[in-house]
């Protein structure tokens, strides 16, 4: 079985959870959603994803698993950062593996990526081919704040795929639950297999991020026209000082996925 697992937070993650299922359609088994009814913060949250699951295409449907959990038992309310990613985060990320419907096996393969981090499917074979007995970080073209915004100077390495044995014994419990540390891998693919398309999303929905995900030290950029100045100008307003080379590229480039080209890509919202 070769499963991608992830989890969503928030309604403008449709278009992403779409094109994981196109993309991964030929080479996948299962593409697994999990959404919590709580923030990285540790704040109350409604299912949001799960109120726009009926716009997925009838024919992408079976290889969906989608997964609602209520973490009331595992959540804890804090804006300190070192919490929310080592407990609230670590626990989101890896329900996957204490999910009772999901029976790993050794040979099984795992990847892990957040639903805006999305493998292009003449990639599948060239990631399956390069995966050895080690966490692969998987490269991928890093867009930020727009479909068309490439951010040239850098890429993305934070997902990765695995084979549960490779892993399997390597779990830290939190809670009494398995977690692992699959993120950002030391070894990593030969090309750049896919996209991120971070921060990609309506501008309030990137307000809202700014309060409710583990990186607590952005709340004061949590205003509209803030993050509106930040598109126009292309400045990345989290870290001035870091080098930010955006090259807007047409929407019918090849590093963007078929069903991303679009220049609405949120007109269902």
């Amino acid at each position: 079985m070769i499963y991608v697992k992830t989890y969503c937070y928030n309604q403008h993650e449709l278009p992403f959870l779409i094109t994981q299922l196109q993309e991964g359609w030929d080479y996948i088994d299962k593409f697994c959603v999990y959404e919590y009814n709580f923030t990285h913060t540790g704040n109350k949250k409604d299912y949001e994803i799960e109120k726009v699951l009926h716009l997925v295409p009838e024919e992408l449907k079976s290889k969906l698993y989608y997964c609602k959990v209520d973490l009331t038992p595992y959540n804890i309310q804090t804006y300190n950062e070192s919490i929310c990613h080592s407990v609230n985060e670590k626990i989101q990320r890896n329900w996957f593996f204490n999910d009772p419907n999901i029976a790993l096996k050794d040979e099984d393969i795992i990847i892990d990526v957040d639903c805006d981090e999305i493998i292009y499917k003449h990639s599948y074979k060239n990631i399956l081919q390069e995966l050895n007995n080690n966490i692969l970080g998987i490269r991928m073209n890093l867009f930020f704040f727009k479909n068309t915004y490439l951010w040239a100077n850098n890429v993305c390495n934070a997902s990765s795929i695995c084979k549960y044995k490779t892993i399997k014994n390597k779990y830290t419990l939190i809670k009494n639950l398995k977690t692992y540390d699959l993120r950002w891998p030391k070894n990593i693919t030969k090309g750049l297999y896919g996209c991120h398309m971070s921060w990609v999303m309506p501008v309030q929905h990137m307000v809202e991020k700014c309060y409710k995900t583990a990186h607590t030290g952005f709340r004061h950029l949590a205003k509209v026209d803030i993050m509106k100045k930040a598109i126009k100008e292309k400045k990345y307003i989290f870290d001035l000082k870091r080098p930010f080379n955006i090259e807007e590229i047409s929407l019918n480039d090849d590093r963007i996925p078929k069903y991303l080209q679009k220049e609405n890509l949120f007109d269902y919202l």
